[in-house]
């Protein structure tokens, strides 16, 4: 009897596991989807960020160099 529910278990861990792996196989496209999207966004911001900060630096040098004239 040891043996049979031995097996039982092991039957129904191999199945969970095809079933769960199956339905993270569907997931993957769109996690990957979602992923690549949020990157752009990101590049976005610190593009963004990157020439706003670039813009108040060069524009507090000009004023602090006008005003020392």
């Amino acid at each position: 009897m040891n043996i049979f529910k031995k097996s039982l278990f092991t039957a129904s861990v191999v199945a969970s596991s095809l079933v769960s792996s199956t339905a993270f196989a569907a997931d993957a496209p769109t996690g990957i989807a979602a992923a690549i999207a949020a990157g752009q966004a990101n590049v976005g911001l610190v593009t963004a960020g990157v020439v706003a900060v670039s813009a108040l630096g060069f524009g507090l040098t000009m004023i602090v160099s006008w005003l020392r004239k």
